[in-house]
C-alpha cells in the first residue's frame, strides 16, 4: 500500500485481469441500457426550423441498409439478364420505345 492510500484505492490500480473483466462488463450493460431506452436520449444532428433530425435507430439503419443491399442485387440481375438473355433485351428495348 502506498502513502495515505486506503485498501480500496490502492487494489484499484491493481493489473488483476479479473478486476479488469468485470468492471467492463458493468460498462457494457450501462451503455447498452441507456441506448435502449428512450428515443428522447438520441443525439440531434440537425435542427432546422421545428424540425429535429436525429441520429436513426438500430431498427431504422437495419431496415435501409436492407433496402439499399436488395436494391443493388435487383440492379446486378436485371443488368446480367440483359446482356445474356436476348428475350428479356427485347422487353426491355420495348418498354424504352412506350
Amino acid at each position: 500500500m502506498g502513502k495515505g492510500k486506503t485498501p480500496a484505492e490502492d487494489s484499484s490500480k491493481s493489473k488483476d485481469p479479473e478486476i479488469f473483466l468485470k468492471s467492463s462488463k458493468s460498462k457494457k450493460r450501462n451503455t447498452t441500457d441507456n441506448s435502449t431506452s428512450g428515443s428522447s436520449e438520441r443525439e440531434v444532428l440537425i435542427k432546422v426550423g421545428g424540425f429535429e433530425y436525429k441520429t436513426p435507430t438500430k431498427r431504422t439503419r437495419v431496415l435501409l441498409g436492407s433496402l439499399v443491399i436488395g436494391l443493388n442485387v435487383l440492379l446486378v440481375l436485371a443488368t446480367a439478364l440483359y446482356f445474356y438473355v436476348p428475350a428479356f433485351k427485347d422487353f426491355i428495348y420495348n418498354i424504352g420505345r412506350t
